[in-house]
C-alpha cells in the first residue's frame, strides 16, 4: 500500500505543478521535477527513494525514449547533415567539453563523473525542442528541420558517449560505436522503406480488423527485443529503445497506424510515464555544498554564454527566416535526455548525489532562463508566415 500512496502523491503533485508551470510559460518538466524535490527527503520527506520506485522509473525511461524515437525521422537527419553537425557542435559538444574541463581541472571532479554530468546538462532534448519548434510554426520549414537535425544528432551522440563511459570503453570504440549505430540505423531504415508497401499492408490490415492492441503489443515487444539486444552486446538499453522508436514512421507502418501509435504513446507518456519519471528523479535532490554550488553556477554560465553565443552564430549561418535569438532560446532548453542520463549515472554510481543535483538544478535553471530569448513578437510573425 505504501508504494501506491507514494505513486498517488508523486503523480498528482507532479501533474498539478507541471500544468501550473506550463500556464506561466515554463516547460512542465520544471514543475514535475520540483514536485519530487518538495515531496522528497530533502524537503518534506513524504516520499523516499526505493528500489520499487527505481524500477518504475526504468520502465518509464523505456517508454519515454521509445516515444522520443518515434518523433525522430532519419530523413530529417540525413537530409540536413551539415546543419546537424553545426548545431551538434554549437549546442552540445563544445559547451559540454568546456563544462567537463572546468569540472576536472578547476573543481577536481573525477573525469568520468565530470564528463557524464557535462553531457547530461549540456545536451538539448528532442522532446522539448520539437514542442518549441511546433509552437513557433516552423515544424515544416527548413529552419525548423535544421534545428531538429542538430538536436537529433546531439541526443544520439550523448547516449553513445554515456554508453561508452558506462562500460569504460576507449575513445576509438566511442567513434566506432557511434558510426556503427548510425550505419545500422540507416541500413534498417533503408530496408524497411524498400519493403514498406508490404509492411504497410500488414499493419493496415491489423487496424481494419480492429486489432489495434495487437499492433501496440508488437511495437512494445519490438522495443523490448531491440533494447535487450543492445544491452547484451554491451550498449545500454537506452539506445535500443531510442533506436526502436526511430523505426516507427508512416513509411513503414502507414499513415493511420503510425498516427495511432504516436497518439497512444503520447497519451501514455503525458498522463503517467513523464510526470512519474521526473517526480521520481526529483526525489534524489540534495542541497549542494559550496564546491558543487560553484560548479553548478559555472556550468550554467557555460551553457548560457558559450552555448548561446555559438548557437547564435550557427543560426546566423544556417537560417533563412528564423531569428538567431529564437534559435538560442529553443536550443538552450533542457529536458528528458539529460535527466535520463543523469538518473542512470546516479543509479550505476558514475556520479554522486551532489553532482546529480548539479544536473537537476542546472536543468531547471536553463529551462526557465533560455526560453526568455523567445519573444512573442517573433512567435506571432512565425505563425503569420
Amino acid at each position: 500500500m505504501e508504494i501506491l500512496i507514494a505513486l498517488l502523491l508523486l503523480l498528482s503533485f507532479s501533474i498539478l505543478l507541471g500544468k501550473l508551470f506550463e500556464r506561466i510559460g515554463v516547460t512542465e518538466i520544471v514543475g514535475q521535477i520540483l514536485a519530487g524535490v518538495i515531496l522528497g527527503p530533502s524537503v518534506l520527506g513524504f516520499v523516499t527513494p526505493s528500489t520499487v520506485l527505481s524500477g518504475i522509473a526504468e520502465v518509464a525511461i523505456f517508454f519515454i525514449l521509445l516515444f522520443i524515437g518515434i518523433q525522430i525521422t532519419t530523413e530529417v537527419l540525413t537530409d540536413h547533415l551539415k546543419s546537424a553537425s553545426y548545431f551538434t557542435l554549437s549546442s552540445f559538444i563544445i559547451p559540454a567539453f568546456v563544462m567537463a574541463f572546468l569540472g576536472i581541472y578547476i573543481f577536481n571532479v573525477p573525469s568520468s563523473a565530470a564528463i557524464t554530468a557535462s553531457i547530461a546538462l549540456g545536451v538539448p532534448s528532442i522532446s522539448i525542442v520539437s514542442v518549441l519548434v511546433y509552437r513557433h510554426s516552423i515544424i515544416n520549414q527548413e529552419d525548423g528541420l535544421r534545428l531538429l537535425s542538430g538536436v537529433i544528432s546531439a541526443d544520439i551522440v550523448a547516449f553513445v558517449i554515456f554508453a561508452v563511459i558506462l562500460h569504460k570503453l576507449s575513445p576509438l570504440i566511442t567513434v566506432a560505436s557511434l558510426a556503427a549505430f548510425l550505419a545500422l540505423l540507416l541500413l534498417i531504415d533503408y530496408e524497411t522503406k524498400l519493403h514498406g508497401k508490404r509492411l504497410r499492408k500488414i499493419f493496415s490490415n491489423l487496424i481494419k480488423r480492429r486489432a489495434e492492441e495487437t499492433l501496440f503489443a508488437l511495437v512494445i515487444l519490438m522495443g523490448l527485443v531491440v533494447s535487450a539486444i543492445f544491452q547484451i552486446i554491451g550498449i545500454t538499453y537506452v539506445l535500443g529503445a531510442l533506436f526502436a522508436g526511430m523505426l516507427i514512421h508512416k513509411t513503414t507502418f502507414g499513415v493511420r497506424p503510425s498516427r495511432m501509435l504516436t497518439n497512444t504513446f503520447r497519451r501514455l507518456n503525458d498522463s503517467f510515464f513523464i510526470p512519474i519519471f521526473f517526480s521520481i528523479a526529483g526525489l534524489a535532490f540534495t542541497f549542494p555544498s559550496i564546491k558543487y554550488g560553484g560548479l553548478l553556477i559555472s556550468m550554467v554560465l557555460v551553457a548560457i554564454c558559450v552555448g548561446g553565443t555559438l548557437n547564435y552564430l550557427a543560426a546566423n549561418d544556417r537560417f533563412t527566416k528564423l531569428q538567431s535569438k529564437d534559435a538560442v532560446g529553443i536550443l538552450g532548453s533542457r529536458g528528458a535526455v539529460g535527466i535520463i542520463i543523469a538518473s542512470l549515472a546516479l543509479q550505476y554510481g558514475i556520479i554522486s548525489a551532489q553532482l546529480y543535483t548539479v544536473v537537476l538544478v542546472g536543468t531547471i535553471t536553463l529551462s526557465i532562463i533560455m526560453p526568455l530569448a523567445l519573444t512573442k513578437k517573433s512567435e506571432r510573425r512565425a505563425i503569420e508566415e
